[in-house]
């Protein structure tokens, strides 16, 4: 099998055997098969066109490796591990991408694990939603950050993720089985939508339980059962469960939660994360930046855009989560602080595109000798921008760059809960303000309009957990045996795809080590 790159087809033009032999010369009927490994949208020449990476099985293959962009090619499967008398179920605390493969990797590995999860199924954690989105009334065990799913089942549904593990291979392949279109598996930037991505944890959880698994929505982890330093079991709001091995995928809003694991002694340290605001622009306008006289073809999905800054005082500034034809929802999971964050539909229709833009806050901002203290500026933040209703703090990008309250805003915002007019330096603290507005003027002069034909939102803050539960290399707390702190609340991702790479591998350390001790 070989691998076969850049090989390029206009925006017209389907993949084909035909257009595979053009690029290595050779006759359609000698590829016997291929399947696209990468396809991506190549801009940088005056014509828009698609780039794919194919492997392919050709007649006579070794004689196309002395090509320009050819080599040897192997398809990645991922090898499930199988439990070895194993004394009692593990349980996985959360539900969200890093439990969810954890929970299913134990299953498909005959480990029959128990998932308590603190909020509700999707199908009634959606009606929620979807109520707190019309009334304002939020349901706190009931949310945007806290049900199955977690926090990115309303979201864009990004899977784009910078890692090379071949764990991705499996999550993604699972993805597909569950409900998610083929293309997932090679388009550079990868997506499902929310609307899918409910179909998707909904099917991967009936496949645990069919596996054997058993799952608790609604049962919230109280504490742990501890015994000289190893994990005994878990007290929850519907009873007690013994176990040997707990993998702990909270996510990064339970700070009640990591307040009682502080108690508790588990060691945790304070950890760098992101702060900012959801900005706004005409979907037409990014799409006629991004494509210029192609915009409106029909084979083009609605642009996205990716910046980065740094600005004087050594912060990062960029985008993240950016949502094409999406809209600025509020996600807050407590009364009285107000967070946002961006979703999408697969079919990223809607009128806007929004994105985060966030500026790095450092440990050093907020930490005064307690590792939860990132949570404490979270809360400032938060409460800060809070208003009845669950009202947004908005402003013109151009206004904020003056200092200016709004008195319009130039574009309809998407915030469902309606906006109130307030200059947004008044929320954050000057070294966020500082390298916000630089970044805004240049990102400005990276995307025509930026800052005089857009908007933001805040409070942007949720982008990343404030605190790392420490671990060893076998992925066990480095102060209570059997617990394995995962994913992104943890400290040890960030989006869909790592946090449910991190649950594979906690997984994966769970059942090596029944080997291990067999």
């Amino acid at each position: 099998m070989i691998k076969i790159n850049q090989i390029s087809c206009s925006l017209e033009e389907e993949l084909s055997k035909e257009t595979i032999a053009r690029k290595i010369k050779c006759r359609p009927n000698d590829i016997l098969s291929y399947e696209i490994e990468r396809r991506s949208l190549d801009a940088r020449k005056e014509k828009l066109h698609y780039s794919y990476s194919v492997l392919a099985e050709v007649k006579n293959e070794k004689k196309y490796l002395r090509l320009k962009d050819v080599g040897y090619g192997e398809k990645i499967t991922y090898e499930n591990l199988h439990c070895e008398n194993m004394k009692q179920r593990p349980v996985v605390a959360g539900f969200g991408p890093a439990g969810m493969f954890a929970a299913l990797i134990l299953a498909e590995g005959g480990c029959r694990p128990i998932v308590i999860e603190r909020g509700k199924a999707v199908e009634e954690r959606t009606k929620d939603v979807q109520a707190f989105f019309q009334t304002g009334i939020l349901n706190p065990e009931s949310n945007v950050q806290y049900g199955e799913g977690g926090a990115g089942t309303f979201s864009d549904g990004k899977l784009t993720t910078r890692s090379k593990d071949p764990r991705i291979r499996k999550v993604f392949r699972e993805f597909v089985e569950a409900g998610a279109q083929e293309n997932i598996l090679y388009d550079a930037l990868p997506h499902v939508g929310t609307d899918v991505l409910t179909i998707i944890v909904r099917n991967i959880r009936n496949k645990i339980i069919r596996l054997g698994g058993e799952i608790h929505f609604e049962t919230k982890l109280e504490r742990l059962d501890i015994n000289n330093h190893k994990i005994q079991g878990v007290y929850t709001s519907r009873g007690y469960f013994p176990c040997e091995d707990l993998i702990l995928c909270i996510g990064h809003s339970a700070s009640d939660s990591y307040e009682i694991l502080h108690q508790q002694g588990v060691q945790m340290m304070p950890k760098d994360f992101a702060a900012g605001v959801r900005v706004e622009h005409l979907q037409s306008m990014i799409d006629q930046n991004q494509y210029g006289i192609f915009t409106g073809h029909p084979s083009l999905h609605a642009a996205s855009y990716r910046l980065t800054y740094r600005a004087s005082n050594g912060r990062g500034v960029y985008s993240f989560c950016m949502c094409p034809g999406g809209m600025v929802i509020p996600s807050s999971s407590e009364e009285g602080y107000l967070v946002v964050n961006g979703m999408s539909n697969s079919d990223r229709s809607g009128k806007n595109a929004n994105s985060a833009i966030l500026v790095q806050v450092y440990a050093k901002d907020f930490d005064k000798g307690n590792p939860l203290d990132g949570f404490a500026y979270q809360k400032k933040l938060e409460k800060g921008a809070f208003r009845n209703g669950y009202k947004a703090p908005s402003q013109n990008i151009s206004d904020y760059l003056v200092r200016r309250v709004s008195q319009d805003l130039c574009i309809d915002s998407s915030y469902p809960r309606g906006v109130y007019m307030e200059d947004l330096h008044a929320l954050f603290p000057d070294e966020i303000n500082l390298a916000m507005e630089e970044a805004l003027n240049d990102f400005d002069h990276k995307i025509k309009g930026f800052g005089t034909k857009g908007i933001m939102t805040g409070m942007e803050s949720r982008s990343s957990s404030p605190v790392r539960l420490s671990r060893n290399e076998e992925g066990v707390s480095v102060s209570c045996e059997g617990l394995y702190p995962c994913g992104e609340g943890a400290g040890y991702a960030g989006g869909i795809v790592s946090s449910a790479v991190d649950g594979i591998r906690q997984a994966e350390n769970v059942i090596k080590k029944t080997v291990i001790l067999r």
